[in-house]
C-alpha cells in the first residue's frame, strides 16, 4: 500500500507539471499561421475567378526548411504552380506608402510589366524568394520589368520592412499594405502570391506559393515578347 501511495504522488504531480508546459508551449505559438497555410480560406478566389484560370490551384505543400536561416538561391520549398489567366483583366489599382515614405502607385508602371510579389517578413519562404525577386529586377529592370513587393506585415511593419530591406539589399520598392491591395487581389490562400501583369496592366500569371528565378524569368520573357 505504501509503494502504491508513492508511485500515486509522484505520478500526479508530474503529470501536470507536463499538462501545464504543453499549455505554455501552444500558447507560445504564432497565431498569423505558418507560412503557405490558408490566409483566408472561407471565401472563393475572386480575383482569380475573373482572371478565367486554366486550372484550379491548390494550396501549395511546403518542404521543410534546413536549419540554417538564411537567404539562398536554391529552393527549400516546393515551387508554386504558375497559372496564367485566360482572359484579360486589369490589376486593381493601388497607392501606398513605402519605408521611406514614398507613394507607390500601381497605375504609374504602366508601359512596364510588373512583377506584384505579396509577402511578410513573418513568412520564411517569402523571404527565400527574395534573392530570386532581387535578380530578376537586375537582369530585366533595363528591358522594362519593374518588381513590387507589397509587405502584408502590421503592428509597426515599417521599421521591420525597411529593416528588412536595408540588411538584404533590396532593389525594389516594398510599400506597406493598409489592407486596400489584401483587399483587391484577395482573398490569399497562402504567402507569398505573385502577380505578373503586362505593359497594359492586364493580369497575365499568377503564383499562390514560392517561385523560383527561373519560373519568373520564364513568365517575364513571355511578356517581354508580346
Amino acid at each position: 500500500m505504501k509503494k502504491r501511495t508513492f508511485w500515486i504522488g509522484v505520478m500526479v504531480p508530474g503529470c501536470l507539471v507536463a499538462a501545464l508546459l504543453a499549455l505554455w508551449l501552444l500558447d507560445g505559438l504564432p497565431r498569423q499561421g505558418v507560412p503557405g497555410a490558408a490566409l483566408n480560406s472561407a471565401e472563393a478566389p475572386a480575383i482569380q475567378e475573373r482572371m478565367e484560370l486554366t486550372e484550379t490551384p491548390e494550396k501549395p505543400e511546403l518542404k521543410k526548411q534546413t536549419p540554417q536561416d538564411t537567404l539562398r538561391d536554391e529552393a527549400t520549398w516546393r515551387q508554386a504552380e504558375v497559372f496564367p489567366a485566360t482572359r484579360e483583366y486589369q490589376g486593381p489599382d493601388f497607392e501606398l506608402d513605402d519605408q521611406s515614405g514614398e507613394t507607390i502607385r500601381l497605375s504609374d508602371n504602366e508601359g512596364r510589366i510588373v512583377v506584384l510579389n505579396l509577402w511578410a517578413t513573418w513568412c520564411p519562404p517569402c523571404r527565400d524568394e527574395v534573392p530570386a525577386l532581387i535578380r530578376l529586377q537586375n537582369e530585366y529592370g533595363g528591358e522594362g520589368v519593374q518588381v513590387i513587393g507589397v509587405s502584408l506585415d502590421e503592428n509597426g511593419a515599417r521599421q521591420a520592412v525597411g529593416a528588412f530591406a536595408e540588411s538584404f539589399g533590396v532593389n525594389y520598392p516594398m510599400p506597406v499594405d493598409d489592407g486596400s491591395v489584401q483587399e483587391k487581389y484577395g482573398p490569399l490562400s497562402v504567402i507569398p502570391t505573385t502577380y505578373i501583369l503586362d505593359r497594359r496592366r492586364n493580369i497575365r500569371f499568377y503564383a499562390p506559393g514560392y517561385m523560383v528565378f527561373e519560373q519568373m524569368e520564364e513568365a517575364v520573357l513571355n511578356l517581354l515578347m508580346d
